[in-house]
């Protein structure tokens, strides 16, 4: 049994792994007590982190384990270095690349190694990924969907601040309106849809690539697009499982 755990900005998860199955998932907002959380021996840990670098952490989980990987940009080019093909879909990473982001790009280039793919991943930051046929290209990096409502909150002096899955609980996303008529459906049109909008503009720009959604709110989005969308809400996990079979 493996474990794999990904720490990201706002949350962390923790997933066990026979092999590529995933057995087991958690999800947790303090990333400090994983020792409390984690108590059994596993073969291989992999750790994903996109905060700063614990030194306790690592230890703990290195006495649970036959083998830990610290996932991170220098592992990948010390790997990459050393001829690891199991790294190639790696090769071409630029400096300060998150390991969140690598293992959903190498999840991607897993499911579709000789596809054109436009990868979207909504978390607290809305990435994409562009990969050709196994090689990454670049991506973007923009405001997720409820740092956009938090940070609108904090820098005006009169919207509150408004959890966008009030808003959604009501219906999908197909229901919103682009028009708003109070503070809810203004807020609304503007984020929510404005997401959507980015994501089609990038489907127009590039109507040759796959696209692929993760992270917590693809599937808020997937409903609204037209084409060929495929939602792979572990990407991140299932390419961090791979990694420990590498």
């Amino acid at each position: 049994m493996n474990l794999v755990i990904d720490i990201g900005n706002t949350s962390c998860k923790i997933a066990r792994y026979d092999g590529l199955q995933l057995k087991s998932l958690q999800k947790v907002e303090d990333a400090s007590n994983l020792n409390e959380i984690i108590r059994e021996r596993f073969e291989t840990i992999v750790l994903s982190s996109v905060r700063d670098s614990d030194p306790h952490l690592k230890q703990t989980l290195k006495a649970l384990c036959s083998r830990f990987i610290d996932f991170n940009i220098d592992f990948v080019r010390e790997r990459i270095n050393a001829g690891d093909a199991a790294y190639s879909y790696l090769d071409n990473m630029p400096d300060g690349m998150g390991a969140d982001r690598m293992a959903a790009i190498y999840q991607a280039c897993i499911l579709m190694p000789q596809e054109d793919i436009l990868l979207f991943d909504f978390g607290t930051a809305t990435t994409v990924e562009f990969i050709d046929k196994g090689h990454y290209v670049g991506g973007s990096i923009s405001l997720g969907l409820n740092t956009r409502y938090r940070a609108l909150s904090h820098f005006t002096r009169k919207i509150p601040l408004v959890e966008p899955q009030t808003v959604l609980a009501a219906g999908d996303i197909n229901t919103i309106s682009t028009i708003g008529y109070n503070l809810d459906t203004a807020l609304a049109a503007g984020n929510i849809l404005g997401i959507k909008f980015e994501i089609e503009g990038y489907m127009r720009a590039h109507p040759q690539r796959k696209v692929i959604l993760t992270g917590g709110d693809a599937k808020i989005f997937a409903p609204g697009l037209e084409g060929n969308v495929r939602v792979e809400e572990n990407l991140v996990l299932d390419g961090l499982a791979h990694i420990a079979l590498a």
